[in-house]
């Protein structure tokens, strides 16, 4: 699919956009539940090279609440949750995230949605985003962030109990 996509756009298609994207990925027959996966590859791959190339302390790290392990003792804050590091260290992905991008220099911040993700951006102005969500989320944040901007998304959906592929959030850090 990719290469075919490829082929497409080296004879001009418009994929500056999802709606292109998604007409011309329509007409051509693709399933619409693997157009939002495919436009997550597309930009993701679009931004890679300029995403490493920026510093770390220019980064941000964004983190889906439903991340938190359900013991969290995190308080919302106007920037989040505020991890502390409480007992389940061992078991929480949130924060060996968080621990091993700090260590790099990234800001991080687990935030309850989306809308709180633009007005951070907004007021702190990164070169570079690492977001960690749900394809709806990471879809929203594609379309509405002139960042260079690299996604993971969430093994599972549900608001609660999520996952995520540690080695791939690890890898792009």
């Amino acid at each position: 699919m990719k290469r075919l996509v490829q082929k497409i756009i080296n004879i001009g298609a418009d994929f500056s956009t999802r709606k292109a994207l998604k007409s011309t990925l329509r007409f051509l027959g693709v399933k619409p539940e693997n157009i939002d996966k495919l436009y997550v590859e597309l930009k993701n791959d679009f931004y890679r090279d300029v995403f490493r190339k920026i510093h770390p302390k220019y980064k941000m790290v964004f983190l889906p609440q439903c991340l938190r392990n359900s013991k969290c003792k995190a308080k919302l804050t106007k920037l989040g949750y505020a991890c502390n590091g409480c007992g389940n260290q061992n078991s929480c992905k949130v924060y060996k995230i968080k621990t091993k991008a700090e260590s790099l220099g990234y800001r991080v911040f687990i935030a309850p949605g989306g809308s709180m993700v633009i007005n951070i951006i907004k007021k702190f102005k990164p070169k570079a985003v690492l977001g960690i969500a749900c394809m709806k989320e990471i879809v929203m944040a594609f379309d509405n962030l002139d960042v260079s901007v690299q996604a993971v998304e969430l093994l599972r959906d549900g608001c609660v109990n999520t996952d995520v592929r540690m080695r791939e959030v690890f890898r792009i850090l």
